[in-house]
């Protein structure tokens, strides 16, 4: 709108624009608060973000410059240095750790996805007594701490002769990955019709192969979320295998911080570089099912029930 004298009213144009926010930003919402929370988001990120920046940024740095008494993110390119990668990786403890985890962690979600997958659509599909008792049973043994299990779960595996086995330490985290990632899954399942399984069952499918060609391709954003929760519980785990590993064959990445550090002294420089390599997987993990990781955290399938 303009003024008497042809001139556009600012007042009015800054009333439009208002206007167009608020219907961008939700008619539930004020200019006001809309500024407040991503705000504080933005402070949230930066406060996150910035350690992990320094320690990427550390690990490029000489000793000297991490220890220095005062902040310092970027290095000049005097301090520049890649001696850290070179000790890290050039170590055969690490390497061999690395392969370690790679295994164990690969197949502790492999097996947990199988179990998961085939408990959580027999208690999504299948009523018979006690179904529900035994999913808040599962979900019962995540209010222990795991220290709690620790002892009895060492000697039930000595018993069994897998100490110091990809196999022991496979069915320990998965023991701690799987009522969750069934929870999960059995959330996802629930939200697929059930007209889909009886469609199929006409035409003659089993129930597996009602699992197979009709509920996982459904699911996948579910199973996607589970199968990295399952993964970053494996990789990161450090408390059972401290106790179920007895020497390097089957040691995990975690035990590779301690490679460089002494009785009296430690490599801060190795140390965080092999800090940061060891979150690397976890990180390219993320990436590659990032899309189905997010589709499955906005899912209604979260539920569970």
């Amino acid at each position: 709108m303009a003024s008497e004298t042809g001139i556009p009213d600012v007042t009015d144009q800054r009333n439009g624009i208002v206007e167009r926010f608020d219907s961008w930003i939700g008619e539930d919402q004020s200019i006001t608060r809309a500024l407040a929370i991503y705000g504080a988001l933005a402070l949230y990120f930066v406060w996150f973000l910035v350690p992990v920046v320094w320690l990427a940024l550390s690990t490029v740095k000489s000793g000297e410059i991490i220890q220095a008494n005062r902040l310092i993110i970027i290095p000049a390119a005097e301090h520049f240095t890649l001696s850290n990668y070179e000790l890290v990786l050039g170590n055969p403890q690490f390497r061999g750790m690395f392969i370690n985890s790679v295994i164990i962690a690969v197949s502790t979600t492999a097996l947990t996805l199988v179990l998961g997958t085939l408990g959580a659509y027999s208690l999504s599909r299948f009523t018979y007594p006690g179904r529900y008792t035994l999913l808040i049973a599962f979900m019962s043994t995540k209010m222990l701490p795991p220290a709690l299990i620790l002892i009895p779960f060492f000697l039930m595996m000595y018993s069994l002769s897998l100490i110091d086995t990809y196999l022991g330490i496979v069915l320990a985290h998965c023991v701690r990955a799987l009522p969750l990632a069934l929870w999960l899954l059995k959330g996802f399942f629930d939200d697929i019709p059930t007209a889909l399984d009886e469609a199929a069952r006409i035409d003659g499918c089993s129930h597996l192969r009602v699992l197979y060609h009709v509920i996982i391709p459904l699911a996948l954003p579910g199973i996607a979320v589970a199968a990295f929760y399952t993964f970053v519980t494996s990789w990161n785990d450090f408390l059972f295998v401290s106790i179920l590993s007895q020497g390097s064959g089957t040691q995990t990445l975690p035990f590779g911080l301690y490679l460089f550090q002494s009785a009296n002294t430690i490599n801060w420089g190795a140390t965080i570089t092999a800090a940061t390599l060891t979150a690397v997987p976890s990180i390219v993990f993320f990436v590659l099912i990032q899309n189905y990781f997010v589709e499955g955290l906005e899912s209604g399938g979260m539920h569970g029930t």
